[in-house]
């Protein structure tokens, strides 16, 4: 079966926090993820990241820049 269309937005890695937040009754879960930043790989000079910063919309910065 197919999940159906998929936007960029659908694409992004979420956190297991946030994800768990999607539920009914989990909503204030979402505080508790500490993904807010992406965490470089050692000596990869910035450019692989161990960990991504999760792709939940409740951590656009306020910039109007989106998540990464």
């Amino acid at each position: 079966m197919s999940p159906g269309p998929a936007t960029a937005a659908d694409q992004r890695e979420l956190s297991p926090e946030c994800t768990l937040a999607l539920r009914p009754g989990y909503e204030d879960v979402h505080d508790a993820c500490r993904r807010l930043r992406d965490i470089p790989l050692p000596h990869s000079g910035g450019l692989l990241p161990l960990v991504r910063r999760c792709g939940c919309v409740c951590h656009c910065p306020s910039t109007g820049e989106g998540p990464r």
